[in-house]
């Protein structure tokens, strides 16, 4: 009880930080839904602008990087820099299927989150995962746990996503970037948020050359992308994973709920996929 307590004390003060402090310091908060990429993205800016990033810690009071799911409520749509950090939902589903319900390294260290799943869930069998997965996207888009359970709870991709895009449009403190193109050129997305979004000049490309390597999927896991490993965090690194998952009730239950958003989104130009 006394550690639930303290991990829900440390939600509320991130929370409270990057509605107040994060104003006066401008530090750039990255905001996405659950597997889609924000530690890697956290890290590389991090590292490209020699500042903190206070992972799963309380926060610094000097300009750092800071990643998190929240959505554009209350101060947190105004910070200056906001970085809205998108990925293809259907890759979501079956990233967010092996982290909920497949043991991995670091969900091991916080059972509570795949216990909750299991628990909810009770497949048969959990690595049937073509099987399972219909009933797993419908799960995950009408599912709302307490704030007991899950204080940050960022709600479904669609309706996440989509709060992000209505925002997105009318203001100029967000910054958007999606992780199939930062996974396609690295250096090019990185170089670009840096000198149009948050205003500094990359002078020496062999300094951010050394971060994403340093950051990279093959330095971070020794294994090369697509070298699939489900006991880990970062298991598998590569874009359209969910081709080799989704059947047909899938595709079906996923368009019913929230296929319009994939669309606007601009990752299909209509449901025939």
């Amino acid at each position: 009880m006394i550690k639930y307590k303290l991990k829900k004390f440390e939600y509320a003060t991130r929370l409270l930080f990057v509605n107040s402090l994060t104003f006066v310091n401008k530090s750039p908060i990255i905001v996405e839904y659950p597997k889609s990429g924000g530690t890697w993205l956290a890290q590389l800016i991090a590292g490209s602008l020699d500042i903190p990033f206070p992972r799963n810690t309380y926060p610094k009071l000097v300009k750092s990087v800071y990643h998190s799911h929240y959505l554009p409520k209350f101060l947190i749509k105004e910070n200056k820099n906001i970085i809205w950090l998108l990925r293809d939902g259907r890759d979501i589903m079956v990233s967010s299927y092996f982290h909920h319900l497949i043991w991995n390294d670091k969900n091991r260290k916080d059972k509570k989150l795949v216990d909750y799943y299991r628990g909810k869930l009770n497949f048969d069998d959990f690595d049937d995962i073509k099987t399972n997965l219909p009933v797993y996207i419908d799960f995950l888009f009408k599912n709302t746990p307490s704030k007991m359970t899950f204080f940050n709870h960022p709600g479904n991709w669609g309706d996440y996503n989509k709060a992000w895009l209505n925002f997105y449009r009318t203001r100029k403190n967000i910054y958007l970037v999606r992780y199939e193109d930062l996974l396609e050129d690295t250096y090019k997305e990185i170089e670009k948020l840096n000198r149009e979004f948050l205003g500094v000049q990359i002078n020496e490309k062999s300094d951010l050359e050394k971060i994403i390597k340093k950051y990279s999927f093959e330095n971070q896991t020794k294994r090369k992308r697509g070298n699939e490993n489900t006991t880990s965090f970062l298991r598998k690194g590569i874009v359209g994973d969910w081709k080799n998952y989704f059947n047909e009730d899938a595709k079906s239950i996923f368009k019913k709920h929230h296929g319009e958003i994939l669309i606007e989104l601009g990752y299909e130009k209509d449901l025939n996929w």
